[in-house]
């Protein structure tokens, strides 16, 4: 489960430091709720616990909507290099909870 929640947290402020961004009013407010998005992923690590699986479970899949809905704000906002590299990030980290999820959840 470690993997994702470092790319998560990294992400977004590489995301906001560089070029690849689409400077418009609708691409900053998506980007601001992405980064929200993304810090609650963050805070949410450190309160799962494998010896509590229902509630693991339960912010698991909170977390998969939370990075899912951050993806589809920043896909239209991220170009090049960076719109690759981020969404690629974290549709990787979306199947890694998904397969948690799977393996671990009712």
């Amino acid at each position: 489960m470690g993997r994702f929640w470092l790319a998560a947290a990294v992400m977004l402020g590489a995301v906001s430091a560089q070029a690849g961004v689409v400077d418009t009013p609708s691409c900053r407010a998506g980007l601001a709720r992405a980064d929200e998005l993304i810090h609650g992923v963050r805070l949410r690590e450190s309160r799962i616990k494998r010896d509590d699986m229902p509630l693991a479970c339960r912010l698991l899949r909170e977390n998969q909507r939370d990075l899912s809905e951050a993806g589809n704000l920043m896909e239209p906002c991220l170009t090049g290099h960076e719109k690759g590299e981020n969404l690629g990030q974290i549709r990787a980290s979306v199947g890694d909870i998904r397969d948690v999820i799977a393996r671990n959840c009712r």
